[in-house]
């Protein structure tokens, strides 16, 4: 069912739509994909390494895009940093077609494959670190020990 809510100030909400699930009385909100704002580069890059961050990497055309905006901005290297690399689909070919030097991914999710397609895709393993992690918190230990004696190299 489609609802739309009227504010007092008589500004209508956007329909949202819901999904009615077995149980009585209970409505979800049905997800709807993220629209994604426009690039907006603040500061000068020109010069400057250009280091892009986010949680997740899989569809890759914003990636690109922002890197080519850096790109003619002036930064004269740029990287990508995500926590996990799904690398969906035809981003490995777009990510070694485009202005991007570097993606470092974590390997909480397999991909070997992209890899070997391309090689600017690199991978930093945390499996020690999150095993540490889990043994801790099941052991009732302190996790600040990760935060202090944990170095680069390990």
């Amino acid at each position: 069912a489609v609802k739309n809510t009227m504010i007092h100030s008589g500004l209508e909400l956007p329909s949202v739509h819901r999904l009615r699930i077995p149980f009585p009385g209970i409505e979800l909100p049905m997800m709807m994909p993220k629209e994604k704002p426009p690039i907006t580069v603040v500061g000068d890059v020109g010069g400057r390494i250009a280091i892009i961050v986010d949680d997740i990497i899989d569809d890759v055309d914003g990636f690109v895009a922002a890197a080519e905006i850096l790109k003619e901005r002036g930064a004269y290297k740029i990287y990508v940093m995500a926590t996990h690399g799904l690398l969906s689909a035809d981003a490995p070919c777009l990510i070694e077609e485009s202005a991007i030097n570097e993606v470092v991914v974590t390997n909480t999710i397999p991909h070997e494959v992209q890899k070997l397609q391309c090689p600017k895709i690199k991978t930093v393993d945390v499996s020690m670190i999150l095993s540490e992690a889990i043994r801790r918190i099941h052991n009732g230990e302190s996790m600040s020990y990760l935060f202090r004696n944990i170095t680069v190299d390990d």
